[in-house]
């Protein structure tokens, strides 16, 4: 019997296809008919609809991993104190709103998946590889962010009382998702990146087996992608690589982005850090501004460079607003695609997945090619430790994705697999704080007193708020407790 028996169809062809991310705010609407009694097309049109609710989510996220990782200082208008203030106790209002966030946009994804079961149409594989994929990133960043949490298969409303899962448990139900959206798509061809497609799921899946310490896999799984008969390549000009952010683009780098066209509720990643009105949330931190795309002995001459900062020192011109002082021209940038995976992603996935299996000779080839296509000149015929080359993979993600809210994950990522810190009971301050400023020479941020390294790294808190609605079956996270 399905759990939920009601959605809206009444004008679901016309708000969906317009694009309203209201749409499918209520779960059970007035007006509504059985999920049993949907047509092929009502479930094209649904699942249309359930899409936009994955670029809510990636926006709503988006640059959280670069504000944690103080990559931000505040723009025009605004300061930040402390961007780890909010996240160090469990009454912190972060951890609250980014719990009830990813577990209200999950009940959409579970929606689809109800919807489209027992369809054996094109439009329902489609519909079912999409939910799970959804569902799947969605978990991604709660196990991220918060370790192990309850697993909720059914589109109702969360139920409280649902305990958590532990970690391995979260991770091993999104390979579930990921796999099961693979079995769907499996013969489809790539249509696009506006698309859930096989190469976006394996990316996903190689990136989670990168989590998990799966590095042979992830690899296989990164080869897969960059082979693909999709025919993605890097790009090595700045105006080809600035295009992956503007509307439009054709760029074969592009693996999976939202197109994020719709005629309201309109998502405009610009504004936060380069708005219209000379008053937006964050600027490049000065240092990052000024020594990001510095030349050094291993690479010169960063095609990124101009793409990324403005003349102005406030402005991060990544994600062009349309207006002057841009490098490139965007025609309609409140209709950017919301970029989650490109194939820069793939190459830093395999290069980490080689350098932590053992073979950091391997990993300098794959780094290569990918740095070859972003930079005048590369030597790392001087990186022989790994250490040195610990340091020029952070950079390099640091200056491929600046802004994109990987930041954080990506630190706390390597100290798990390679600096051994497994959980927060295993955590050792002392050792990562001596490594954080190896990192991140003169940049004092993550050593201060204040800051404590092992639950902002490690793990955020479990929202108290939601533990008072569980009936005891949600624990909390260690050092947390109140």
């Amino acid at each position: 019997m399905k759990s939920v028996k009601y959605i809206l169809i009444s004008a679901l062809s016309v708000l969906l296809v317009s694009s309203c991310g209201k749409m499918l705010d209520e779960i059970a609407p007035k007006g509504a008919i059985s999920t049993e009694d949907l047509s092929d097309g009502d479930i094209a049109l649904l699942s249309n609809g359930v899409m936009h609710q994955f670029e809510a989510i990636v926006s709503n996220l988006w640059f959280e991993g670069d504000f944690l990782a103080e990559n931000f200082t505040g723009g025009p208008g605004f300061t930040i104190a402390d961007p780890h203030s909010d996240t160090q106790s469990a009454s912190s209002s972060t951890a609250l709103s980014r719990w009830t966030y990813c577990y209200g946009k999950l009940q959409y994804a579970n929606l689809l998946l109800d919807a489209a079961q027992g369809n054996t149409s094109v439009n329902a594989k489609k519909a079912l590889a999409t939910g799970h994929f959804f569902r799947a990133y969605i978990y991604f960043n709660l196990v991220t962010r918060y370790g192990g949490v309850p697993i909720i298969k059914t589109p109702t409303n969360l139920d409280n009382s649902v305990p958590r899962a532990s970690e391995a448990e979260v991770w091993n139900f999104i390979r579930e998702d990921l796999n099961a959206a693979e079995t769907y798509m499996a013969g489809m061809a790539y249509e696009g990146y506006a698309y859930v497609s096989i190469e976006a799921i394996k990316t996903l899946d190689a990136k989670v087996d990168l989590w998990c310490g799966d590095y042979t896999n992830a690899i296989s799984k990164a080869d897969d992608v960059i082979s693909s008969s999709a025919g993605f390549a890097l790009t090595n000009t700045s105006a080809s690589w600035a295009e992956m952010f503007i509307f439009g683009n054709k760029s074969s780098e592009v693996i999976f982005a939202p197109v994020n066209i719709r005629n309201t509720d309109y998502i405009r990643i610009y504004e936060k850090v380069n708005d219209t009105d000379g008053s937006f949330n964050y600027s490049a931190d000065p240092a990052i501004y000024s020594g990001l795309f510095a030349d050094v002995t291993e690479k010169s001459g960063d095609i990124r460079a101009v793409a990324t900062f403005g003349d102005d020192k406030t402005r991060v011109i990544k994600f062009p607003n349309g207006q002057g002082g841009q490098y490139i021209k965007n025609e309609k940038p409140s209709e950017s695609p919301l970029l989650v995976f490109r194939l820069a992603d793939v190459y830093a996935i395999k290069a980490e997945a080689q350098w932590l299996g053992g073979s950091l000779n391997d990993a300098k080839a794959t780094l290569k090619t990918w740095m070859d296509a972003r930079y005048n000149s590369v030597d790392l015929s001087a990186v022989t430790t790994d250490e040195a080359f610990e340091a020029v993979l952070l950079d390099e993600y640091q200056r491929e994705f600046f802004a994109e809210g990987r930041r954080w994950f990506d630190i706390k990522r390597l100290s798990i697999r390679r600096h051994g810190y497994v959980d927060a009971n295993n955590y050792q301050s002392g050792n990562f704080t001596t490594w954080i400023k190896a990192i991140y020479p003169g940049q004092t941020g993550y050593a201060v007193d204040g800051w404590n390294d092992r639950h902002q790294l490690m793990y955020w808190p479990i929202p108290q708020a939601q533990r008072d609605q569980s009936y005891g079956a949600l624990t909390q996270n260690p050092g947390y407790e109140q």
